[in-house]
């Protein structure tokens, strides 16, 4: 009798948003959500890369050996992550009003003392501290 302890890989979206109805630039344009915690062999569908938006990695928020993502004039483009690491992303147009996502997969271990928050300016710094302690407290709970 043979069992199987083979784990399923799932499939996520993150959606790229623009609401004309927030108060702030930083709620107008957004990753929605803009926080995933996934396990190496899940995709994520990205919705919406047409028009300006874009999914780019953010260079020194990237696990090395990971293939880089640069998505454009898409209405969906699917990504598989199997590398463990924290992955950082940005749209290339509108992250200077905050426009950032965090992606964990895996363990955080390979690069969370080597994120680089340098090529991110003030407000993608402040995004990203808001979204690394979200991961830590997710970690406190593992």
């Amino acid at each position: 009798m043979f069992t199987s302890n083979l784990v399923h890989a799932e499939n996520h979206s993150i959606d790229q948003v623009i609401d004309l109805n927030a108060l702030t630039p930083e709620e107008i344009y957004r990753f929605d959500p803009n926080y995933l915690w996934i396990e190496p062999g899940d995709t994520i569908s990205f919705l919406n890369s047409t028009g300006n938006h874009t999914v780019t990695s953010i260079n020194g928020m990237w696990p090395k050996g990971a293939p880089l993502v640069k998505i454009e004039h898409k209405s969906v483009a699917n990504v598989t992550f199997d590398i463990p690491g924290i992955y950082g992303f940005k749209c290339k147009v509108h992250g200077r009003h905050g426009m950032y996502a965090l992606i964990v997969v895996g363990s955080p271990d390979s690069n969370i003392n080597d994120l680089e928050f340098s090529n991110i300016g003030k407000l993608g710094r402040k995004v990203f501290e808001n979204l690394l302690e979200r991961m830590r407290k997710e970690m406190a709970k593992r």
